[in-house]
């Protein structure tokens, strides 16, 4: 696995890149881009795996990153005049050629590809890649500092050393992001742009935003495919012509269009998914639809307005949810309604605890929870639990039931949720007391999803000396040097220090009269 101490350093690296490296142009911000853009379309076989990127991926990845620049930014202004520029200087020789070949007629990039411009376009880019930003990306303070990639005399490749690609994949939304932002600073910081630009409140979305036209040319295919009904809430589209076409691995993850990527949605659904991930059974369903049964006619009507590459959609929708299932992330279930990233409905879960010193604390005790199977949405309530609300008490999961979810607690998980009695007298003290036998509600939280701790109020867990599991309600309190305190709500019990025997499991979401 890629160490955590290599992954810090490729963060302060990205840092120090921005802040030292010398951008009289925008091409090392297009060059960052590209590089993460191709690290999440390549599956690594191992998190320290090199990984070959060969220059022409990037040729295409810098043309599809300019295409939109190199359209008039003001629609007062007539021809080339109207165009950004990408550095001080005279126009840029990328923006030019791609400029002309959008003046005759070229509306996107597999007409391009298709056209006799594209050998002027392709050495044009590969030219600029070469002399400038392929080497000088890696030149901090006046020094080549190559943490990313050796300099090498290859024409035909670069190498990401060791542990790079997975870094790039790991912190992808956060590259991606830094160098859009930097490359937003340098084109407002060139004087020749500034009377282009005025108040500029457009700009982020004319340089890197979706091509609606082209998404339009979509949306029959995809309502034909899905039988005229909306791919996530599986009712009719009334309104075939004004349908959302939804991109499904959101384009504020991945801001290339992909010709498999699209779906056919409500306007309600669409704006209910926003830029979160779908849940695992929309994906199912995305996967069986536009990569398996109708990957071929998508291909075949789509090829001409979008880059389309079944292998490549799978390839960025495995790295989107590894990520999100690292991160705990929610996915989008449906409207107002999510479920946490790696957690189905199976026929047993287990519950993986989170260190109270330390929240992502993998190394914990778990136990088992039965998955309940029914219409009416119960949670699992284990009366031998006993949360203690004293000191530690033990207990155990051998028996289960099943309670009615409460109603005032709005959406609730029967894999995530469930109930438990308190036992004890110490936090029946201040302004929301809980008394001894009062039934609690509780979620199960993951290391990645736990999330700060502090001030919550959470059911901890730790072994006696036979073995045997222990539970304790407490609140949690940082307090100085990083350590954790265990607090009751009833001042006749003392504080506990947190050490390291101790697992929370679950956070206390409140009491069900």
């Amino acid at each position: 696995m890629a160490g955590m101490q290599q992954q810090l350093d490729f963060i302060a690296y990205i840092q120090r890149m921005l802040n030292e490296g010398d951008f009289s142009a925008t091409y090392k911000f297009a060059l960052l881009h590209a590089i993460a853009d191709v690290c999440i379309e390549h599956p690594l076989q191992q998190p320290d795996s090199e990984l070959v990127i060969t220059l022409d991926e990037l040729v295409d990845k810098f043309i599809l990153l300019y295409w939109h620049h190199a359209m008039p930014f003001a629609g007062s202004s007539n021809g080339d005049v109207a165009l950004l520029k990408q550095n001080a200087g005279k126009q840029s020789k990328v923006i030019s050629v791609l400029y002309e070949c959008q003046q005759n007629d070229i509306r996107n990039i597999r007409q391009l590809k298709d056209s006799p411009y594209w050998k002027q376009i392709y050495r044009a880019t590969l030219t600029t890649l070469k002399e400038g930003p392929l080497w000088r990306l890696q030149v901090l303070a006046k020094q080549a500092e190559c943490f990313l990639y050796p300099h090498s005399d290859n024409g035909k490749f670069i190498k990401l050393n060791a542990g790079i690609a997975y870094s790039f994949r790991r912190f992808y939304d956060l590259v991606v992001y830094l160098a859009k932002n930097a490359w937003l600073q340098k084109i407002q910081s060139i004087k020749d742009n500034q009377k282009l630009l005025g108040a500029q409140s457009q700009l982020h979305e004319f340089l890197f935003g979706i091509d609606r036209n082209a998404l339009n040319k979509a949306r029959p295919i995809l309502i034909e495919i899905q039988r005229g009904l909306c791919f996530y809430c599986n009712k009719p589209l009334k309104d075939t012509h004004s349908a959302d076409v939804d991109h499904f691995i959101p384009f504020a993850r991945y801001s290339t269009d992909l010709g498999h990527n699209f779906v056919a949605a409500h306007s309600s659904c669409n704006n209910s998914k926003r830029d979160y991930l779908a849940a695992q059974q929309h994906r199912d369903n995305w996967q069986q639809q536009n990569l398996v049964k109708f990957e071929k006619i998508l291909s075949t009507e789509l090829a001409a307005y979008f880059y389309c590459d079944a292998t490549k959609s799978l390839a960025v929708s495995d790295w989107a949810y590894s990520v999100a299932q690292a991160n705990g992330a929610k996915l989008w279930l449906n409207k107002d309604e999510f479920v946490i990233a790696g957690s189905k409905p199976v026929a047993s879960v287990q519950l993986a605890t989170t260190g109270i010193i330390a929240a992502n604390d993998t190394d914990a005790a778990t136990f088992e929870l039965k998955a309940t199977n029914t219409d009416i949405l119960q949670l699992r309530y284990f009366p031998n639990l006993k949360i203690a609300c004293g000191h530690f008490k033990t207990g155990d999961d051998s028996c289960v039931e099943y309670l009615d979810a409460p109603l005032d607690f709005g959406s609730l998980n029967p894999d995530k949720h469930f109930l438990a009695r308190a036992s004890g007298n110490s936090m029946n003290g201040g302004k929301q007391p809980i008394m001894d036998g009062q039934l609690l509600l509780l979620e199960l939280i993951t290391p990645q999803s736990a999330g700060s701790l502090q001030n919550c109020t959470v059911a901890i867990e730790r072994q006696d000396i036979s073995g045997d599991n222990q539970y304790l309600l407490r609140d949690v309190k940082k307090i100085a040097d990083g350590q954790y305190q265990l607090i009751a709500k009833n001042p006749d019990y003392p504080p506990l220090a947190a050490d390291d025997s101790m697992r929370t499991f679950a956070r206390f979401k409140g009491i069900v009269e």
